[in-house]
């Protein structure tokens, strides 16, 4: 296989881990959002956060990159995000949008800023697994 086409293959199945952790984000937020009536957004954001880390940390090192990373460098990538993640919430909740929105606006907007992170710098020269 060329290596644009096992390139291309390789950010799909980035897409489908990373739509599946962050759905998994999302899902957990708004359950959370609604348990706890629209109260404490930075806590419910971020438990819903360390629930999807383990769906993105598994399917990223079986799925996406069919290899291991350190346990540090996957969680300095993740928590990259996280920070992004924050940063566009912070802003976002001063706007007029419903507080859900702006936060899963925010998820979103992280979800899609960490691709080149693991690529370039999580995964690389990772060990492929057989």
């Amino acid at each position: 296989m060329s290596k644009t086409r096992a390139e291309m293959w390789q950010a799909l199945r980035f897409i489908a881990v990373g739509a599946t952790a962050t759905a998994t984000h999302m899902l957990v937020a708004t359950l959370l959002y609604a348990f706890l009536n629209g109260r404490a957004i930075p806590v419910i954001n971020f438990a819903a956060w360390l629930t999807a880390f383990v769906v993105s940390f598994w399917g990223h090192q079986r799925v996406t990159f069919k290899r291991s990373t350190t346990f540090g460098r996957f969680l300095l990538m993740s928590l990259s995000g996280l920070a992004i993640n924050y940063a566009l919430l912070g802003a976002l909740l001063q706007t007029p949008l419903l507080p859900l929105l702006a936060m899963l606006l925010a998820i979103a907007g992280a979800a899609m800023s960490t691709y080149l992170l693991a690529k370039y710098h999580t995964f690389a020269g990772a060990v492929g697994r057989k």
